[in-house]
């Protein structure tokens, strides 16, 4: 009985980290500008966008709500616009993925977070 609870245990702990570890890498990798503009088509979201050298700013808008994504060019400036962007959210949330930066109500974030 003791070496079945050992073992049972034991695959319980890999498999969580295994799901740990994809959870940290997804988190991680900076979303694609086009795949994630294709999600927001998709879910009736009219696309704004503005392309500088490093930065490239797009807005989502439906039913009066807007969505604001930044992508950088290096994640030290992501992390630094993050500290400002939970300043001014007021009610939003902020959601970093890799160089990019969200802010916008739940529902049109996780468009972003799944993308």
């Amino acid at each position: 009985m003791r070496k079945t609870s050992v073992i049972i245990l034991s695959s319980l702990l890999i498999c969580f980290l295994i799901a740990l570890t994809c959870g940290l890498v997804y988190t991680n990798v900076t979303p694609d500008k086009e795949k994630v503009s294709n999600k927001f088509a998709k879910a009736g979201y009219e696309c704004a966008k503005l392309d500088f050298g490093d930065y490239s700013i797009r807005t989502y808008t439906k039913d009066g709500n807007i969505l604001l994504i930044i992508w950088y060019g290096d994640e030290k400036l992501a992390d630094k616009s993050i500290v400002t962007a939970n300043k001014v959210k007021k009610d939003k949330f902020v959601v970093k993925r890799g160089n990019a930066v969200a802010i916008g109500y739940e529902k049109d974030i996780r468009i972003f977070q799944l993308a």
